[in-house]
C-alpha cells in the first residue's frame, strides 16, 4: 500500500471575544515521554537561517498573492508557520524530495533544524507581548512503521510532542482540541474530518498576542474613510499616533508601530500615488526587505492605522510546486522513506487559513500548520505623515532579527 502524504499549511486564526480560556482535553495516547527533546545551544541566529527564511518568506508571500480578477482580496500569511511545517516534514524526507525542500530555505537539513531551533528559543514571550509556538506528530494507530529517528529528530528540533490515535471521531476532537490549547482559544477547528485514507498528522501552532507600547487615548481614535481596491469607500476607526522610525523606497513610504517590552512592532508601506499595490508587493524580496530596514531613518511620523480584522484561506500545492518543491507532490518522486521505510509516501494537499485582529489595544494573531499523510496503495528632520485610508502592505516582524512572522495586505475594508 502507497502512502499520500497530505501537508496542509493552516495559518488559523480566531480571536476571543471574552478572553477566556481553558485547555481542552487530548485522550489520545501521547508518545511524547518517549522522544524527549536533547538538543541544547546558547549560540545566536545565523545569517543563512535569517536569509534563508527572509528569501522564502517574500517568495512565499508572492507567490500566495491572488493574481485572478480585477478585485483583490484582503492578503495573510504566516511563513514562519509554514516554514516549521516544512521542517517538520523535511526530517522525514530523502533523496531529490529533501534537496527540493532544502533548496527552497538555501540551507541543507542541519542547518535549517539548528536554526529554527535557534531563532524559536530567541523568539520572546512576556506579560504583555506573547509569541508561542508548538508542535505535534500525530500517528494512525498500527498504519505506519514510522522511524525512531524521524520523531526524535522532531522532538529535539522542533519540541514536536507525538500521540498515536485510532483516527475516528475522538482524534479528529483531540486534533482540534490540541490546535485550541496551543493558540490560547485562538483556533476553533483545524478539521472538520479525517479522510479514511489519512495516516499522520504534523502540526506547528504560532500564537502572537501584543499590546502596543503607547496605547491609544480616546482622543486619538477618529473617525475616518478607507477608500477600497474595488472603488467603494467603508467607514473605518482611525488609530493616530506620532511614530519614529520612517521607512521609504522608490515606490512607497512607511513607519513602523513598536509593541509592549519593543521585542516585535508592526511595520506598514503605503505605496504612491499611482503605485499599484500588487506590483509594489511582487516587487519585494529578501534583500529589498533587508534594505528598507537598513535605509530606515528615525524621523517624526504622523500615523494613522485603520482598525482592521479579516481572515484568509489559501491552497498551496501550486505554490509550492511553482517555487519548486515538485517531487513530493507525486507518488511516482516522492521519497519519505525517513517516515516510514517500508511504505511510500507523498504530499496530496497544502492549505493554510488565517486571520488577524488589529484594533486600538494592540494585535493578535496565531497560525496552525498542519501536515497530514494518507495511505493509498501508493536624527529627526521634517515630521511625515502618513494615513492609511487605502490598500496597504504591513508585516509583524521580530525587532532582533528582523524576520517576519507574517506579511499582508489590506485592501478592502
Amino acid at each position: 500500500m502507497k502512502k499520500a502524504l497530505a501537508l496542509s499549511l493552516c495559518a488559523l486564526f480566531a480571536i476571543s471575544a471574552t478572553g477566556c480560556f481553558r485547555e481542552k482535553k487530548i485522550s489520545s495516547n501521547e508518545l511524547s515521554k518517549s522522544y524527549k527533546r536533547t538538543a541544547s545551544t546558547t549560540l545566536p541566529v545565523r545569517d543563512v537561517f535569517t536569509g534563508g527564511m527572509g528569501d522564502f518568506a517574500f517568495t512565499l508571500f508572492k507567490n500566495t498573492l491572488t493574481k485572478e480578477g480585477t478585485v483583490k482580496p484582503n492578503e495573510l500569511i504566516s511563513p514562519i508557520s509554514a516554514a516549521m511545517c516544512l521542517g517538520l516534514l523535511n526530517n522525514g524526507a530523502r533523496g531529490n524530495t529533501q534537496a527540493q525542500i532544502n533548496s527552497l530555505f538555501g540551507m541543507n537539513t542541519a542547518q535549517f533544524n539548528q536554526g529554527f531551533y535557534e531563532y524559536t528559543s530567541s523568539l520572546y514571550s512576556g506579560k504583555n507581548c506573547r509569541v508561542e509556538v508548538a508542535n505535534s506528530v500525530w500517528l494512525k494507530d498500527n498504519a505506519l512503521n514510522v522511524e525512531p529517528d524521524f520523531l526524535q529528530a522532531n522532538a529535539d528540533w522542533y519540541g514536536a510532542q507525538a500521540y498515536a490515535s485510532p483516527f475516528d471521531e475522538t482524534t479528529l476532537e483531540d486534533i482540534n482540541n490540541w490546535c485550541y490549547n496551543h493558540t490560547h482559544g485562538k483556533i476553533k477547528k483545524v478539521l472538520n474530518e479525517i479522510p479514511p485514507l489519512a495516516v499522520m498528522y504534523l502540526i506547528n501552532t504560532l500564537d502572537f498576542d501584543a499590546k502596543w507600547a503607547y496605547p491609544y487615548e480616546r482622543e486619538a481614535i477618529e473617525q475616518g474613510v478607507f477608500f477600497n481596491q474595488n472603488g467603494s469607500t467603508a467607514d473605518v476607526n482611525m488609530l493616530f499616533s506620532e511614530e519614529s522610525f520612517y521607512i521609504e523606497d522608490e515606490n512607497a513610504i512607511g513607519f513602523t508601530r513598536p509593541y509592549k517590552e519593543s521585542k516585535y512592532s508592526f511595520m506598514a508601506m503605503l505605496p504612491n500615488e499611482g503605485v499599484d499595490l500588487y506590483e509594489y508587493m511582487n516587487s519585494l524580496n529578501g534583500e529589498k526587505w533587508r534594505e528598507l530596514w537598513a535605509n530606515g531613518e528615525y524621523r517624526s511620523v504622523h500615523a494613522r492605522i485603520p482598525e482592521f480584522t479579516y481572515e484568509t484561506e489559501k491552497v498551496l500545492n501550486e505554490t509550492l510546486y511553482n517555487m519548486g518543491v515538485t517531487d513530493m507532490f507525486s507518488p511516482d518522486t516522492a521519497d519519505f522513506s525517513g517516515i516510514d521505510k517500508t511504505q511510500p509516501l507523498y504530499c496530496a494537499l497544502v492549505k493554510q487559513k488565517s486571520i488577524i485582529e488589529l484594533d486600538r489595544e494592540g494585535t493578535k494573531a496565531a497560525s496552525v500548520t498542519l501536515a497530514g499523510m494518507k495511505c493509498m496503495s501508493a536624527d529627526p528632520s521634517a515630521a511625515v505623515y502618513i494615513t492609511l485610508d487605502r490598500p496597504f502592505f504591513y508585516a509583524i516582524v521580530d525587532n532582533e532579527y528582523k524576520l517576519p512572522l507574517f506579511l499582508g495586505a489590506v485592501v478592502n475594508l
